[in-house]
């Protein structure tokens, strides 16, 4: 792919993490199309009813349960959409409510929820517990709601506060930070993220994802575990903010992400990158309270 933004290209060629050839191999792949995939909602049907009734082919997701790669690219038009019987979620963003780790009768509290897939997926394996959706945008929140709604949802309160300062109300047993970023590892479905990219973007937003970690930590109770997860490539936006978290937080402890996905990973969490499963770009790290 050729992208008029030579602060791509110049950056990640000369970055001692990256390189030429991690450069061009991920602007080959920004060209391929991205495969569609879906969640079953297993709280009205069951994977091998769903797709009795709705003859796509398919293959399962091995590190997501219920999840498919599947042959309709416009399953978001279709009727079984529509009533709530799946939902249209990238793979790769799918890894991080996996790595939540989390067992029926949780708290959980999903720090930047909208439009609600992380959330909507922590719910349908949380069917006993509780999850608190918080989304400062309204507009999105409106988004989060509509789909709770439709996947038929009701164990989940969204909330409307700023994940930098989210209320001191209780602690949770697990909380996810998905956190704003730039995006990048999203360029295979929308290459104006490519554009635009500028460097200075990704080190104005760590700034804020740093404080989101802080407050995301603060509400966890002991022996509790944080999900940050992004879908963008540049370090001083995943393993930098993780770092930052782990030097402030004395019980803040790094653990291992044992699930069955392909990826590259380093002592702050995983990197998945479009090469290692077919997928788009995603950082997630784990982290337990001690």
């Amino acid at each position: 792919m050729k992208i008029a933004n030579p602060d791509f290209s110049e950056h990640y060629k000369n970055h001692d993490a990256f390189g030429e050839e991690w450069t061009k191999k991920f602007l080959e792949y920004v060209d391929i199309p991205l495969r569609k995939s879906i969640r079953i909602n297993t709280l009205k049907i069951s994977s091998d009813e769903f797709f009795r009734k709705f003859t796509y082919d398919h293959d399962k997701i091995l590190w997501s349960d219920n999840a498919y790669f599947i042959d309709e690219q416009k399953i978001g038009l279709k009727i079984e959409h529509a009533v709530g019987l799946c939902y249209s979620q990238e793979s790769s963003a799918m890894i991080a409510a996996e790595a939540l780790d989390v067992v029926n009768g949780n708290v959980v509290l999903d720090l930047c929820a909208a439009p609600g897939s992380k959330t909507t997926q922590i719910a349908v394996k949380n069917f006993s517990g509780t999850i608190v959706a918080n989304e400062l945008n309204l507009k999105r929140a409106q988004a989060l709601i509509a789909n709770i709604y439709r996947l038929g949802i009701t164990n989940c309160i969204v909330t409307n506060y700023d994940a930098c300062k989210f209320p001191e109300l209780f602690k949770f047993d697990r909380v996810l930070l998905d956190a704003p970023c730039s995006s990048l590892g999203t360029s295979r479905k929308n290459k104006e993220i490519l554009k635009t990219w500028e460097y200075k973007f990704s080190l104005a937003i760590s700034k804020v994802q740093k404080k989101m970690i802080l407050d995301a930590f603060s509400h966890l109770k002991k022996g509790g575990i944080l999900v940050y997860s992004t879908c963008t490539t540049p370090p001083e936006e995943n393993e930098d903010v993780v770092k930052f978290l782990i030097d402030n937080e004395s019980d803040a402890e790094v653990e291992k992400i044992d699930l069955k996905v392909n990826c590259e990973k380093n002592e702050y969490g995983i990197r998945v990158y479009p090469w290692h499963n077919d997928t788009e770009t995603a950082f997630v790290s784990k982290i337990r309270k001690k």
